[in-house]
């Protein structure tokens, strides 16, 4: 399990660097939106500045944006040492002059998460495995600091797969494109035909971060708890 820590004192809040990308998601009515925006800043015991998202990337959302909207914050400092920090509050209000700008009321709650080498944490992410002589489109299912399980087709799949070095490599957001170096050390095959290849990281742990960066995968740390 990830390691949680509830704080109603929101010191964590000062870690997030101003000018830091974050992950938001905006809270619909039906549905759920998630986009990138930038950390702009803290006015303590007052409110969150968050720099408005590109509205290309808030679509339909964009009309959500608005003063009552609850949304979701989720940043991973980089000198965190992996350590997701997270708040979920309403829009105070939105100003348009001189930038446009969210402006939160001040959260209640922090939560924070610190992911270790073993944690686990689900994913769909789209990806390359790129072996000697063979790629092959897959879905990342989990990850964490230290490996992946990483799904793909049986077929055309190479023999003696294990322990064999490979790359994965994930475009990312914003055009930022990732090359994870690993080895593979678990073969997995199911009844329907896939494989799931379970893949230890053997390059430092920063590729993996800048990963869980740019996707801040849903951890479900922001459920109501008795």
């Amino acid at each position: 399990m990830l390691k949680r820590k509830t704080q109603r004192s929101r010191k964590h809040l000062t870690q997030i660097p101003a000018g830091s990308l974050i992950d938001i998601e905006i809270v619909m009515p039906a549905s759920r939106k998630r986009v990138r925006t930038e950390f702009i800043g803290v006015l303590e015991d007052q409110y969150i500045i968050l720099n408005y998202p590109n509205p290309k990337r808030l679509g339909a959302a964009a009309d959500y944006v608005k003063t009552g909207t609850e949304i979701i914050v989720r940043a991973l400092p980089e000198d965190s040492n992996g350590q997701i920090i997270a708040f979920k509050e309403n829009i105070k209000a939105i100003s348009n002059h001189p930038a446009r700008l969210i402006f939160l009321f001040y959260p209640r709650e922090v939560q924070t998460y610190q992911l270790r080498a073993q944690t686990r944490v689900p994913a769909l992410i789209p990806a390359i495995l790129q072996l000697p002589d063979y790629n092959e489109v897959g879905i990342i299912k989990d990850i964490s600091l230290s490996g992946m399980m990483f799904d793909i087709q049986k077929e055309h799949l190479p023999d003696d797969l294990e322990s064999e070095n490979c790359e994965v490599l994930i475009e990312g957001k914003d055009d930022n494109a990732s090359a994870i170096k690993g080895k593979v050390c678990r073969i997995i095959e199911s009844a329907e035909g896939n494989v799931s290849l379970g893949i230890q990281v053997v390059g430092p742990d920063t590729t993996i971060k800048a990963v869980l960066k740019d996707y801040l995968i849903d951890l479900s740390i922001l459920s109501d708890e008795e």
